[in-house]
């Protein structure tokens, strides 16, 4: 069961570790795009600008599928003490990082959603 539990983490994890990934190439898609089309205004070549809705989707998207990853956790957490007759006893830090996290995406998607253009 430890070994189970372990697993659940070290999966948590690395899901934590791609969408914290997905966020900050959102981001960084979403300013690349805005200074490419700013330098593309002034040699006059500029034509279209969707960089914008690629970054927020990007942002927005990798949030939402953290928070899905992370309630699939907990409540596979549960189901698991419930099958062992035990309450989860350790703190779960995996858990913690992921709120941080999901805070984070959601500041950075209202950041960009904000942006004037």
């Amino acid at each position: 069961m430890k070994r189970t539990e372990l697993g659940w983490d070290r999966t948590l994890l690395s899901w934590l570790r791609t969408t914290t990934a997905l966020i900050a190439a959102g981001a960084a898609f979403d300013k690349g795009a805005q200074w490419l089309h700013e330098a593309r205004l002034a040699a006059g070549t500029a034509f279209v600008h969707n960089g914008h809705l690629v970054g927020l989707s990007l942002t927005g998207a990798s949030t939402v599928l953290l928070l899905f990853v992370s309630l699939q956790y907990w409540r596979d957490a549960r189901e698991l003490a419930a099958f062992k007759g035990s309450q989860r006893t350790r703190v779960m830090y995996p858990m913690f990082a992921c709120a941080l996290v999901l805070c984070l995406g959601t500041a950075v998607f209202f950041l960009l959603l904000s942006d004037n253009r």
